[in-house]
């Protein structure tokens, strides 16, 4: 009698802790949040590549064209207010400001999107829509972090839960074999689950501060070790230097081969950066065919033109790209910082400017720039 009444109590025990399983595995379905996020970005980056090609009207594409992304776009910023998404937009005030001014600039653009073949239209609307661009990687970044949260969390339910079935093993091997069998059953499909969710949340912190392209750093996490470098710089005197890069020729090879090539294109480059730079230094990938390059300890302008030629050089040998071989250069700026008073944003324009000088003295060469004016708009 006892024996039967602990059968029925365990099997009842049994039975919740199933669902309770079940319940913490459905917290896995909220990870599409980070996926709609990168999709929309991804779809506007593809609408400003055609406003870019239809206003200088060298590769083909028409206003209906134009017109047919920016739907797309449309469609999927408004499952941006939907599901898992709207539950993670609706979860901070900062989220719900930067989709706001994501619908309110969207609203503003409609019209010039479909009158895009008068006259001024089409650069007005590339004008409207050009603040997305900062906000959208910053809400990408915001809900990639925000599903590895979740997956911590449903991580260490899992393991509370992994813990729980083990002991209820102990305790039941008295009421029989059978049931032994059926807990380790359950016990295996659990430690699976715990692996699985243990990879997601490592792949998914990995993406939310590198490039999904080339697999370099990305924005946010460049800033975070060029902030890291400039303490240093402040508290010990340590000289930081970036180099600031932009690939010449791309466009050419992009619009003639397409965006399939053009991306090869871009992980062939980020290949050849990490491979030119000393194993210390960080590559990053700013966007488009923009990257920098933080350097590391020990640095000097000797140094930072010694990598700038290796660059320059592994970049500009021939590659062979969809059954041809292309020739494509790199131009790059340097900026070493000295001052501790020097901000993120000073450092950044100065390495811009120098990039602007070296593009504007026959690109393919480096150049160096050494004084920071007031910053009047932020760069990084």
């Amino acid at each position: 009698m006892l024996l039967g009444a602990g059968f029925i109590i365990g099997a009842a025990y049994f039975l919740w802790l199933i669902a309770d399983r079940q319940d913490k595995l459905a917290g896995v379905s909220r990870l599409d949040v980070a996926w709609v996020a990168n999709k929309a970005e991804s779809e506007f980056f593809r609408l400003q590549h055609s406003l870019l090609a239809y206003r200088t009207g060298d590769s083909g594409v028409t206003a209906d064209d134009v017109i047919l992304r920016f739907d797309i776009v449309q469609s999927r910023f408004n499952m941006l207010k939907d599901g898992n998404f709207g539950t993670f937009i609706q979860s901070s005030q900062d989220t719900k400001a930067a989709a706001d001014r994501i619908e309110e600039i969207r609203r503003a653009a409609e019209p010039l999107i479909y009158s895009i073949d008068k006259s001024g239209a089409a650069v007005q609307a590339t004008a409207i829509l050009e603040p997305i661009a900062t906000i959208l990687p910053h809400l990408v970044g915001v809900a990639n972090q925000y599903v590895a949260d979740l997956i911590t969390e449903n991580h260490v339910a899992l393991m509370g839960l992994h813990r729980t079935f083990t002991f209820m093993m102990i305790g039941m091997i008295l009421c029989g074999f059978g049931l032994i069998a059926f807990m380790k059953w359950q016990n295996d499909l659990l430690e699976g689950a715990h692996d699985e969710v243990q990879d997601l949340a490592k792949n998914l912190t990995h993406l939310a501060h590198h490039d999904a392209l080339t697999g370099l750093t990305n924005r946010v996490l460049f800033r975070q070790r060029l902030d890291a470098d400039l303490d240093r710089l402040r508290t010990h005197g340590e000289a930081l230097t970036v180099l600031y890069l932009d690939l010449d020729g791309f466009k050419q090879v992009n619009d003639k081969l397409g965006h399939a090539a053009g991306d090869e294109l871009l992980r062939i480059v980020a290949k050849r950066l990490q491979n030119a730079i000393r194993a210390d230094d960080i590559p990053a990938r700013r966007g488009g065919d923009e990257f920098a390059v933080l350097l590391r300890d020990p640095v000097s302008i000797d140094i930072a033109e010694t990598i700038s030629q290796r660059i320059i050089a592994a970049i500009s040998a021939p590659i062979g790209l969809d059954r041809q071989e292309i020739t494509i250069g790199t131009s790059i700026g340097i900026f070493m910082a000295k001052d501790p008073q020097l901000t993120r944003d000073e450092i950044m324009r100065g390495a811009d400017k120098a990039l602007y000088q070296a593009k504007s003295e026959g690109r393919g060469r480096y150049r160096s720039f050494d004084i920071v004016p007031l910053p009047d708009q932020q760069v990084a």
